[in-house]
């Protein structure tokens, strides 16, 4: 095999083998311009005469039938609650964290809500408060306990007493006895059916015996079956974690992995819906999740334990952890399970590079690796019972995984149909996990038109947001018949209207081996560093991506930063590091020119290897004529920053298509989307843009998309009268509190009754600007983002950060547009913390250390 050291002479490899190069699969696609990336949206050109045949017939037939209701799927129906999608997505209330302390001396719940009151990163804008119902109060006197009427009403209300993030404590530890139970059981209840509360059941565990009597530990697993798993919707296990015993502090991780943990539930709980099909950049994006050149490792270990000595090498290579839960020796305990999963987090943590960022309120979470949760039964290459119980057991352990926040959920789409619905309505309308619909035929061969059957039965009748089939052949010949039947699967959704998903097309065993390079979305793999495989016919990462560029399925790009005067631009290194951390061979360089036009016919430009390029001042404007197509945003802030080269097939031929995008955008709109969290009043909330230039037009677009209303203040009126045409909104003529013609700032606020909620400053650093202190003097502080990013503290930094408001520095801006740019030329997700950490370290040195 390939080693992994490779990896940086790869180009070099492919140009200097004398001989044919090792490749894995019977038989290496001929080397062409165009890899099955481009020729996905185009299968005729790329389907063998048996596929086109197949083609053909299905889509006549089709045709013929589109009238009618297909059979496909049924029982797979629509959410019955009209399609309702992660009811937590932008979540305005309390949390409620509920379960059973240790003792009465270890009070994890309670440890728990004080380390949300600490989180000052994640909850810039507010403070957590805690309250604890008068049931569940116990001993406690104080002034966090509320009476359960007086919380109730105030959350029926939407008084503001009780809001995000505030915690309220339930402890059964503090309600047993006195004939309480049942009011503990119906406040539980209430707030979580009724009230519709984020619930998170913290199960504490312990493993020394003396910490719970017999008595009280009967009483916890009635406590749990009574109320724990009905009313909550996540689960966070605990051992001996938060123990201040020295004899009993034996832990598999620490408290502040708890503590994490707790906080990476919140994120997932809040995030953004996945959508089938939906190809927007977000933070919960299918075709970036299993986007091209993705891959997940499969985990065959019997104790997740065993994988901590691996995972500083794999993690380097892949981009999520399969959690093979039908292999785990302790798979029929929904605690050991989860708490599983936990420790694997926690061993991967500290190896998170390739990752993305994981968005919560003010922050974001950068060590987040993400886990694939299956459940694998017999009858599709697995070890879990398939008989009635045991399909029925399995759609249980599948809600486990629901219930810790898995980023993707496997489901195979071969069994019964009111579970599977069941299952897929709770997945959309209280979580945020990806589907993934899957299928495995075993020993046996299907036609090719049987393996686009099974493709469109994955899809779970548009539910699901990635598709995987795997094949058996007895040929060698056969090796493509899955990727082509993913080929013909894509292209018939197009024609009917349904979501484009991406679809995972694999062969079973040595045989199929090719199959696994010729797929590119979220391909699972091995390691070199691991003693078996979990699927015979798996291959490495680096032997995938070493194939791919020695048959030229991958082929390398050249990106650029399109500038004049550039020399102290950071996205050369940023760009790199990205590219680095992800193993992607491409190249990013500086083209400092003076004219568009003389890079338009640079032989970087011009030659087959051009991916794209970021720009920057003076081009922004003067590149737009050289675009074939202009996204939204670049066309209404008039602006791009952003050029992805694209070959797609136009008449009879394939020609390069130039898309032109701004990100820019994207870099403001994404830290103010968290810090504001959704709370935005539109009829009273505005922003206050400072300046008029390009990075103004992004400004104001960004305070249209959140909501906001606009304001616009620069020194020249006419300039700030354009964007007022541009995107609505009133232009103030200074930012007095008053003034005799009434059009001051302050005027403006009164007579409308409006308050600025966030302050957009692309004033240039050297201005020294600073807000008028009235403006900072409201009892709702504004956010405030300055768009420079050298030097770090700006004086309207400095005097924002001395008032208390939350800032956004344009380092911020910088490296989350420069991720959106990455996502844009590789359809893949972008390592986030790498990308960050570059930013710093080439700008502001002295913020480190």
């Amino acid at each position: 095999m390939i080693g992994a050291s490779i990896l940086c002479l790869l180009p070099i490899v492919a140009v200097c083998f004398s001989s044919q190069p090792k490749v894995f699969g019977s038989r290496p696609q001929q080397q062409q311009a165009h890899g099955p990336q481009q020729l996905q949206r185009h299968p005729l050109l790329d389907l063998s005469d048996d596929a086109t045949f197949v083609w053909n017939r299905v889509r006549s037939d089709r045709r013929r039938q589109r009238s009618e209701t297909t059979c496909l799927n049924a029982g797979f129906s629509a959410n019955e609650e009209g399609g309702a999608r992660n009811m937590f997505h932008d979540y305005k209330k309390p949390i409620v964290l509920i379960g059973k302390s240790s003792s009465l001396e270890n009070v994890e719940l309670m440890k728990l809500a004080e380390s949300l009151q600490e989180q000052d990163d994640f909850f810039a804008t507010r403070k957590s408060r805690i309250y604890v119902p008068e049931s569940f109060k116990g001993g406690l006197d104080s002034d966090i306990v509320v009476s359960d009427e007086r919380l109730i009403s105030g959350l029926v209300s939407d008084s503001q007493d009780y809001q995000w993030p505030d915690v309220i404590v339930m402890d059964t530890n503090s309600c047993a006895g006195g004939g309480n139970e049942e009011a503990c059981l119906e406040l539980a209840r209430s707030l979580h059916e009724d009230v519709g509360l984020l619930s998170i059941y913290v199960n504490v565990e312990p493993t020394n015996d003396s910490k719970r009597t017999e008595d009280d530990q009967a009483l916890k697993n009635k406590q749990e079956q009574d109320i724990f798993l009905p009313f909550t919707d996540y689960e966070l296990c605990v051992r001996n974690e938060g123990t201040d015993d020295p004899p009993f502090t034996k832990t598999d991780f620490t408290w502040e992995h708890v503590e994490w943990e707790l906080t990476r539930l919140l994120a997932r709980a809040r995030l953004i819906p996945a959508i089938p099909g939906d190809t927007t950049r977000s933070a919960n994006t299918a075709h970036l999740t299993m986007g091209d050149n993705t891959f997940f490792l499969s985990l065959s270990f019997p104790d997740i334990r065993q994988v901590q000595e691996y995972t500083s090498q794999m993690c380097l290579d892949v981009d999520a952890m399969e959690y093979r839960t039908d292999l785990l020796d302790c798979r029929d305990s929904r605690f050991d399970v989860i708490y599983g999963m936990q420790l694997l987090r926690s061993y991967c943590r500290p190896n998170a590079v390739r990752v993305p960022g994981l968005p919560l309120a003010g922050g974001v979470l950068e060590d987040v690796f993400p886990i694939v949760y299956t459940v694998r039964t017999q009858n599709q290459a697995g070890t879990y019972p398939d008989d009635e119980a045991g399909i029925e057991r399995m759609f249980q352990m599948l809600e486990w995984g629901l219930r810790s926040g898995v980023e993707v959920l496997d489901v195979e789409s071969a069994w019964d149909f009111v579970l599977t619905n069941r299952l897929l309505n709770m997945a959309e309308s209280r979580y945020s996990s990806q589907i993934l619909g899957s299928h495995h035929v075993v020993n046996e061969e299907v036609t090719t038109e049987d393996a686009v059957l099974l493709f469109e039965q994955c899809a779970l009748n548009g539910r699901a947001h990635g598709a995987k089939v795997v094949l058996s052949i007895e040929s060698e010949e056969k090796d493509r018949m899955a990727y082509e039947a993913g080929l013909i699967t894509a292209e018939l959704a197009r024609e009917e209207g349904n979501p484009v998903i991406p679809h995972i097309s694999l062969i079973l065993g040595d045989v199929g081996q090719f199959s696994r390079v010729i797929n590119l979305p979220f391909t699972p793999v091995t390691h070199e560093s691991l003693t078996s495989k979990a699927a015979p016919g798996q291959l490495t990462a680096m032997e995938i991506m070493t194939t791919r560029l020695l048959t030229r399925i991958f082929q390398p790009r050249k990106y650029a930063i399109l500038g004049h005067n550039i020399a102290y631009s950071v996205s050369p290194q940023m760009q790199g590091g990205a590219f680095l951390a992800t193993k992607l061979p491409n190249e990013y360089v500086r083209a400092d020119v003076a004219t568009v036009e003389e890079f338009m016919e640079s032989d970087l430009v011009t030659s087959a290897d051009f991916g794209g390029c970021s720009v920057t001042i003076p081009h922004k404007q003067a590149i737009i004529p050289y675009m074939d197509v202009l996204s939204d945003a670049a066309q209404r802030i008039g602006s791009v920053n952003t050029v992805i080269a694209k070959e797609e097939f136009v008449g009879d031929a394939f020609n390069r298509v130039l898309y032109g995008d701004n990100t820019d955008w994207k870099g403001i709109f994404n830290p103010l989307e968290r810090l504001l969290g959704g709370s935005v009043d539109p009829e009273k909330d505005v922003a206050l843009i400072l300046g008029a230039g390009g990075t103004a037009r992004a400004a104001a677009f960004v305070a249209e998309k959140l909501g906001l209303g606009r304001v616009y203040y620069n020194r020249t009126p006419s300039k700030a009268t354009e964007l007022k045409e541009s995107f609505g909104g009133t232009v103030v003529e200074s930012l007095d509190q008053s003034s005799e013609g009434g059009k001051a700032l302050g005027d403006l606020l009164v007579t409308e009754g409006k308050r600025v909620r966030v302050v957009i400053s692309t004033l240039p650093a050297t201005a020294g600007f600073e807000l008028p202190s009235w403006v900072l003097e409201n009892p709702s502080l504004p956010i405030v983002f300055d768009v420079n990013y050298k030097p770090y503290q700006t004086k309207l930094l400095e005097q924002a950060e001395e008032k208390g408001c939350a800032v956004v520095r344009g380092s911020e801006m910088l490296w989350e547009q420069g991720a959106g740019q990455f996502e844009l030329w590789t359809g893949r997700t972008a390592p986030y913390a790498v990308m960050k950490q570059i930013v710093l370290e080439n700008c502001f040195t002295s913020v480190l250390e």
